[in-house]
Order: structure tokens, then sequence, then C-alpha cells
């Protein structure tokens, strides 16, 4: 994890201010505030590595030129960025209690991100065009998720629920003069970001099953079973998709595949093209290891099989 030690005391500096911009909130949303940054900061134990958000500006320092300082405050706008999109998830996905408190954390981190940005960016740059456009694919997808099957149909487009992350891969460029290597370093950036959300939703298929949340291995094995998305899959058949059928194996090899096409794609941009090489073989991993317990059965262990995952 190269791409993640050789930047750890940047990122302590970047969490350091996001938590005393925090503390600055009205109350009761200092406490409120600094708990949801725990649950992201990547120096926590406990918390949840959304590395991408906040290390791409440095990734991109090398050709970037781009003094620390300067990564610092895009990653920090990012850290606000990640949290404000992230309670906008959480909302639209659940019916809890405190939606009006979570809402309103979000508006805050939300204005904070724009106090950063408004410090690097003048109206008139076009930093800001950017970033409605990232803001616009945002909302378009998240509302997609019932309705398309991007997975299947255009599997670019898996990235798109992230796009608000991108305004500080953008903002670095822009600040460098190098405004030409956008695109190209969007779509990588949309690369990676489909690798990440394969892995999550591997993590997540059994949550996302009950909760009737559109994720790309669900999609993959109605695929593979030629029905429509999720139609006629329940637990169980989808445990014998992955354990019995190798689904995930077949699943792996799209994940590589994205890594393959980032890794052929200039300029090279190394912390981004290992930090999806790594997700990728941590996937690749797991799949490893079930098509040993595959071998098992192959052996006459079905019992053992029924017993581990037919629950």
């Amino acid at each position: 994890m190269e791409w993640y030690f050789a930047y750890k005391d940047e990122l302590e500096k970047v969490f350091r201010q996001a938590e005393e911009r925090t503390s600055t909130f009205p109350a009761p949303f200092q406490q409120e505030g600094l708990d949801y940054l725990a649950r992201f900061n990547p120096l926590r134990e406990d918390s949840t590595r959304n590395y991408i958000c906040y290390l791409l500006p440095f990734w991109l320092q090398e050709l970037t030129g781009l003094p620390p300082e300067t990564c610092r405050k895009l990653s920090l706008g990012n850290v606000f960025v990640m949290a404000h999109y992230l309670i906008q998830d959480d909302v639209m996905d659940t019916a809890a209690d405190n939606r009006k408190t979570q809402l309103a954390l979000s508006q805050l981190f939300y204005t904070e991100c724009l106090s950063v940005y408004r410090d690097l960016f003048p109206a008139t740059s076009p930093f800001w065009s950017y970033a409605r456009t990232y803001i616009d694919e945002w909302a378009v997808s998240v509302t997609s998720e019932g309705t398309e099957d991007y997975f299947q149909g255009e599997r670019n487009k898996v990235a798109l629920k992230a796009s608000p992350l991108k305004m500080a891969g953008t903002g670095a460029l822009l600040l460098a003069g190098r405004a030409d290597l956008i695109q190209i370093i969007t779509d990588m950036t949309d690369l990676a970001l489909l690798v990440l959300q394969m892995s999550d939703d591997w993590a997540d298929w059994s949550e996302d099953l009950v909760e009737h949340s559109y994720n790309c291995l669900l999609s993959h094995i109605s695929a593979e079973q030629k029905t429509a998305y999720c139609e006629g899959l329940g637990p169980k058949q989808i445990q014998e998709a992955i354990y019995v059928r190798g689904a995930l194996a077949s699943y792996v090899n799209i994940a590589d595949q994205a890594v393959q096409q980032l890794e052929t794609l200039e300029p090279s941009i190394h912390g981004l093209r290992s930090f999806a090489h790594s997700i990728a073989a941590e996937l690749g991993e797991v799949a490893a290891e079930i098509e040993g317990g595959r071998s098992h059965l192959r052996r006459g262990g079905l019992d053992y099989w029924l017993s581990k995952n037919m629950k």
C-alpha cells in the first residue's frame, strides 16, 4: 500500500484541518460532524477507508507539480465533498429517524467544501463548470439505479455515483495548467472507481438484496443466468452462483479487465494504478479461496458447503 503510506503524514494534516473546521459548526453539530468524519478517517483502525477521495490530488502531484499545501487544500475539499454526498446517499437509502439532523449536517459539510474551493478557484474559473457536471452526473446516477442496469449496459456509468470526488483531481489539473488532461484523468478515475464499486458490492450484496439497492455483483449473476436484474434471485440462489458455479471468478475477470485498461492509459498515474490493482487483487484472493472450496466440493464436500452457506 505504498499509494497510501507515502502520504500518511499529509492525510494526518488534512484530517486535522477537517476536524478543526468541523469544530466550528453550530451546536449540536460539532460532535455530530466529528463523529461522522471519524468514520472515514483512514488513520483510525475502525474507519471506512475511502482512500481515493483524499489521495487523488497527491497521486497527481508528480504530474501537476503542485506544492504539498495546495494538494492538502484540494484533499480537504474532497473530505467535505465526500461527507456531504455520503450523507445524501444514506438519507436516500434509509428511513432513519434522524434525517433532519443528517441533512442539516450534510449542508454544513457542503458549505465547508465550497469555502475551501472558493479559496482556490475564482468564480470565473472553469472549475465550477466541471463541478456542476459532476454533481449532475451524481444526481442522475443515484436516481437511475432502480431503472438502469449500468453494469450490463454502460459499465462506465457505474462510477458516476462518485463523480463529485473528481473535483479535486480536475482542480489540481486546472491549477497546474493541464486542462488538456482532464478527460483522460477522468476516464482513468472512473475505471478505478468501477473496480472499487465492484469490491464494495461484493461485500454488500446481501444487504443490497434486502434493501433493493443496485449492486454490480447481483447484476452480474442475473446476466449469467440470463434473467432481468435480480429476477428470481434470493440469498440461496446467489450463494449457489457464487460458491458452486464460480460467479465471483468471472466477476473478478471484469475487474481485472478494468485494471488492465487503466494500465494502458497515459500519462501513468502510479498511485491510481496501484490502488485499482490492489482492490482487484483483494477481490481475486477471495475468488481464489472460493475456488478452493469448490474443489473441495468436487471431492465430496457438498454437505460441508451446505452447512457453511445455505442458512
